[in-house]
């Protein structure tokens, strides 16, 4: 078995053939069957009205949202409406929809109209619950507050309320379904929503209700307790001073209760900056700790003392003013608070209170089988990594996110670009995908009009150089009250930080939950659609097809390709699958093909109709989705297994379904079983991991040594990853590693290891004619002739130079090699430029020449720009970049699909490669896939880099080096010191001929004044690299060119150093080439072995790449072309 979604085969087939034995969830000890029911939390307008019951859980509810981000994983969210509108109909643009019981919780919208936060462009909004219409009017004059109440302020917001943002905050529950149309494209925008697992206790919206008590409360905000007065509640308190380094308590109240409130205040004393971030509250509850954050972010001011007036918390910045916080905080035995200090100088007094109140019900509902949870802060601070989410919440077992305090810094507000990626219960898809970090917080145009504080939202403070920020600084909040985040199993929430992870900065942030360590699904049984014993294990049937997909998933994965079988069709679908018998409804849960939006099909469970499954969603590019539909108890409960019949609408796919069952809540014991499936494939300085899921994992730990035994332990652990895919970087090309897979389940629980399976990462080349992993040299006639000449490397030497092709790259046209169908084979293309921008690829056949040129692409590279060819996906199929310099600098990019190259006018940078500049691609991150670099050359001689996600180049303003190309040297790209990232070399040339190289650490180039040869290429011969001994260290070359048309090759050597005097030497040093009249010889690593090349070659003696003629050989195939000939 291979692919992303296979599932074990013998672990599937014992549930199927055995259903009536499948066990139920293990009861605790302390709690019963019936301390828990299936929740949906507080409906409707109770669920502002009951703020003391957010500790209760909401087990098999699913939070999901709509929104305008961009499908193709860019920055472009909004910004032209292309993914903004799901469908449209007669009325206008359909935003959000769903089928079956639910609540509407938030919707938010923001544009601009002369240059301002407006939305009049976007019409009438209106929204439709059950088939009723409860709201159609000007958004405009909603957010106004002209609708009336309920829709006035704090329920709706318009842009001066809410720093450019446009908020709906009023709770519309439905019973059947829901549809939002906007008149016009509204751009940006999202909606937030529950989805029920039935309709019991949810009663439909009614606008007529003017919840005046609630508008009263959240009016309040920040100044009152906001929920209902708890009954004998008391209120302590303590003040104390707190020493550098030590924990001072600061009180312990006894249960079962809970606090209702704490407040703090720095006596006579306005807290400074350092000391709301070093000084950290903690709050333990029952003998665990659930909060250890620091002070500022905690109260919402994670940037100093600023007013903040929240529903849940707030802040007083003047002297001796207090920080208070009214999250309820439930405890069954005791509570302690106390403060431990880590600013590195004694805080003076801190008085701190403490309100509580008895409850005996605590002592049952907090068991971890009840029905409640424990107030927790997740709370970090960092740097952010290029590449992977700030990881706002990273958590296992159960519970609920109703908040998040987050603060921000950099050299500029860059970092608001970032979309928040939301996965819940180890979902492959993200249940929320936003469009920027402001939009999360629900404003707009970063933060538009300064900063505010309210009752759900806020910028409590924006500083610029000074006050104790050094560049640009943000602190913001956001409370998430009735749209709060349920999990059952895990929840993963990360923001992006910057366009696409590429933002440098400083983050902080604090999530506010409510958690148990306990899970209420199991996750019984699945049948994978790609395996014909699994189908037949469970009775599946259907009379669709089937076919292979490799894509990638949105969300904080989506550079990972995967791949599985897909079933297609239209019509019925049944299958069998194993549930728990104590079950108090299921998920279905399906991995899809989402290519196609808007997917239907009718459920029925045992033959009884129980809805219908709707998936408005849709992706061409990233297409894999995981979505569920919730099958009610009434349909499940008590059986031990299930026969679903799913009737399609519309053509409907899937790759696996499985079947989680909602359980009495249960500590996970034991361990999950080995992965399955484990394949390995090899890419260029990478090998791409993917295995079959394991029932109840939430994560997996990969092991990678070169030994075949691959010893589980912490030296051999490459990674995690939360989904059943790895990419393993950085790797030598050529050299065999062994690999092992470990699940992990929501308790910690490491199960044992997989089959070891292995893979030898490809050596990189481009320029090698026959496959046999040295590059060859290619050289272009172009002009009149247009003639095509390889001479092979044997890897001691390279052979004649023989006429490959007849007719290629004619008059100034661009030639440039590749491996464009992915054989292993370099090919030649051109680009013609110029107004027709054809494209042109002559595929090798590996012996003697190449196939006969066919037209790749009709419109590409057009007048004067500058292509190049790299493998940008990772797929071993190298592609085409084109580069407009002038006053747009844009990037797009042409993927190969082994036949043609595919997209027109694709952007992957928008601000890349200025005038003057001299670009070249490589993989310097070792990830397979090539990246973008920019040497500024001249006295600023900088180096830029953007990295290649697989559909983006990431990084505008990346600098990887200060200093490196000074003046008018002529840079490269190779992996000099075989480490699997490609590095960057410099060729002085002139009279002194040095080589210099600084390598790659996978985020920046080190090393600037590293001589590895002190004479190559010399005056003005042309200078390259490529691996021409196939040892997976990269060589340079140089082509004298002129009459001689000699070829000069130094290899790397590991041993033995070398430098110009004056200049410091390195461990690693090119080896000199020896030069003998007639003939060129090379040295090798041995120092006793010598190559030669032969003498004869086409017509002229000692000839390759003549006066003229475009040398392609290794780096050079497509960069010294796509340089103008002037630049040498």
């Amino acid at each position: 078995m291979s692919g992303r979604f296979r599932l074990p085969i013998a672990v599937l087939t014992g549930l199927a053939l055995a259903l009536p034995l499948v066990a139920p969830a293990p009861a605790l000890a302390d709690a019963t069957a019936s301390t828990v029911a299936v929740g949906k939390g507080a409906v409707g307008w109770e669920a502002l009205r009951q703020l003391d019951r957010l500790p209760y859980l909401a087990s098999g509810t699913s939070t999901r949202q709509f929104s305008g981000f961009a499908r193709d994983g860019s920055n472009q969210d909004g910004f032209n409406g292309a993914d903004s509108c799901l469908r449209q109909v007669a009325a206008g643009c359909v935003i959000a929809e769903d089928t079956g019981p639910g609540q509407v919780d938030s919707i938010w919208f923001t544009r601009l109209r002369d240059d301002r936060p407006d939305v009049t462009d976007t019409g009438t909004i209106a929204i439709t619950l059950d088939g009723t219409t409860v709201l159609n009017r000007s958004l405009k004059d909603v957010t106004d507050g002209k609708a009336g109440a309920p829709f006035v302020h704090p329920l709706v917001a318009n842009s001066t309320q809410s720093a450019g943002g446009f908020q709906i905050k009023v709770p519309m529950p439905y019973r059947q379904s829901m549809q939002i149309v906007m008149q016009h494209n509204p751009l940006f925008y999202h909606v937030n929503y529950r989805h029920f697992t039935d309709a019991d206790g949810v009663t439909r919206f009614d606008p007529a209700d003017q919840a005046n008590d609630v508008l009263a409360k959240l009016r309040a905000a920040g100044t009152a307790d906001p929920k209902p007065a708890a009954v004998g509640a008391t209120t302590t308190g303590q003040t104390h001073p707190v020493p550098a380094g030590q924990e001072v308590a600061f009180g312990t109240v006894q249960g079962p209760g809970a606090i209702s409130a704490l407040r703090m205040r720095f006596v006579g004393a306005t807290p400074s900056d350092a000391v709301l971030a070093g000084l950290r509250l903690r709050l333990t509850f029952d003998g665990r700790r659930t909060v250890d954050s620091p002070v500022g972010e905690f109260f919402g001011t994670g940037l100093g003392a600023y007013s903040v007036k929240s529903l849940m918390f707030a802040a007083d910045p003047a002297a001796g003013g207090w920080f208070t916080t009214w999250w309820p905080m439930p405890y069954r035995e005791s509570a302690a608070v106390s403060l431990v200090n880590s600013t590195g100088a004694t805080v003076g007094n801190v008085e701190l209170q403490l309100t509580s109140a008895p409850d005996t019900k605590w002592s049952t509902d907090l068991l971890p089988g009840g029905p409640a949870a424990y107030f927790t802060t997740d709370s970090h601070r960092d740097k952010t990594t290029f590449g992977d989410d700030w990881m706002v919440a990273d958590q296992t077992g159960r519970g609920k996110l109703v908040g998040v305090a987050q603060t921000a810094s950099g050299v500029n507000r860059g970092y608001l670009e970032g979309d928040e990626r939301v996965h819940i219960d180890g979902s492959l898809s993200p249940q929320q995908h936003g469009t920027g970090t402001e939009d999360f917080y629900e404003a707009g145009w970063y933060f538009y009009g300064g900063t505010y504080s309210a009752a759900f939202t806020g910028n409590t403070a924006h500083e610029v150089n000074g006050a104790g920020c050094a560049q640009e600084c943000d602190a913001v909040y956001r409370l998430m009250l009735t749209e709060a985040i349920s999990y059952d199993s895990q929840l993963r929430f990360g923001i992006e930080h910057g366009f696409q992870n590429d933002y440098l900065g400083g983050y902080g942030s604090t999530a506010f939950l409510y958690t148990q360590p306990t899970v209420s699904t199991r996750e019984t049984d699945a049948v994978d659609l790609g395996d014909s014993a699994s189908q037949t294990a469970h009775q599946y049937a259907d009379s669709g097809t089937s076919s292979s997909l490799t894509s990638v998933a949105e969300g904080d994965r989506d550079y990972l390709p995967l791949t599985d079988q897909v079933r297609s069709g239209t019509a019925p679908i049944s299958f069998r699958l194993a549930v728990d018998s104590a079950n108090r409804g299921v998920l279905l849960r399906r991995i899809s093909d989402q290519a196609q939006k808007y997917q239907e099909a009718t459920v029925s469970v045992d033959d009884v109709a129980v809805g219908t499954w709707r998936q408005p969603l849709g992706n061409s590019g990233m297409r894999w989705l995981s979505d569920q539909f919730p099958l009610p108890a009434s349909a499940t409960a008590g059986k031990t297994s299930i026969k679903v019949t799913l009737t399609p609408v519309t053509a409907w796919t899937a790759a696996s379904y499985l079947a989680a069952s909602i359980v009495d809540p249960y500590a996970v014991t034991g361990a999950p079983v080995a992965p399955t499936g484990l394949t390995a494939t090899p890419r260029k300085h990478s090998a791409l991991l993917n295995w079959s899921p394991v029932l109840g994992a939430t994560s997996y730990r990969v092991y990678s040594a070169t030994t075949t035994d691959v010893p589980v332990t912490q030296a051999n652990l490459v990674g995690t990853s939360p989904v059943t895919g790895f990419l393993h970087k950085a790797l030598k090309g050529g050299q065999q590693r062994f690999y092992k897979v470990v699940a992990i389940d929501a308790a910690g629980n490491a199960g044992s290891a997989s089959t070891a399976v292995n893979a030898a990462p490809k050596v990189a080349t481009v320029s090698d004619v026959d496959a046999d992993g040295k590059d060859d040299i290619v050289t272009f006639t172009r002009g009149d002739a247009a003639d095509v000449y390889v001479a092979k490397s044997t890897g001691t030497k390279f052979g004649a130079g023989t006429l490959w092709q007849p007719f290629f790259a004619p008059g100034s046209e661009i030639p440039a090699t590749g491996d464009f169908n992915g054989d292993g084979r370099d090919d030649i293309i051109t680009f013609t430029r110029g107004s027709a921008a054809d494209v042109y690829v002559a595929l090798s056949n590996g012996v003697d020449g190449y196939l006969p040129a066919t037209k790749w692409h009709d419109s590409f590279a057009l007048n004067g720009e500058t292509p190049m060819v790299g493998d940008f996906n990772g797929d071993g199929k190298d592609d085409i970049v084109t580069f407009t310099l002038g006053s747009a600098h844009d990037v797009y990019v042409s993927l190969s699909d082994g036949t043609k190259f595919v997209q027109n006018a694709w952007m992957w940078h928008g601000d890349f490669g200025w005038p003057g500049e001299l670009l070249d691609i490589g993989d310097f991150d070792g990830d397979g896939r090539d990246d973008i670099v920019t040497f500024t050359r001249g006295t600023t001689a900088s180096v830029f880099v953007a990295l290649s996600d697989g559909k983006s180049f990431l990084g505008t303003t990346w600098k990887w080096h200060g200093h490196f190309a000074v003046g008018s040297e002529i840079p490269d790209v190779g992996d000099y010191n075989g480490d699997g990232r490609d590095d960057i070399a410099t060729f002085n040339r002139g009279t002194l001929g040095d080589v210099y190289v600084s390598t790659s650490t996978g985020t920046g180039f080190i090393g600037d004044s590293d001589v590895w040869h002190n004479y190559f290429a010399p005056n003005a011969e042309i200078p390259g690299s490529g691996d021409f001994d196939g040892d997976g260290l990269s060589d340079i070359v140089t082509f004298t060119r002129g009459t001689a048309g000699k070829v000069y090759v130094a290899p790397v050597q590991r041993p033995g150093l070398r430098a110009r005097p004056g200049r410091r030497a390195v461990a690693r040093l090119l080896r000199p080439e020896r030069r003998v009249a007639g003939s060129l010889y090379v040295a090798s690593v041995k120092p006793s072995r010598s190559w030669k090349k032969s003498t004869s070659s086409r017509a002229v003696a000692a000839g390759c790449s003549m006066a003229g003629e475009w040398p392609a050989s290794g780096t050079i195939s497509g960069v010294i072309p796509s340089r103008s000939a002037t630049s040498f």
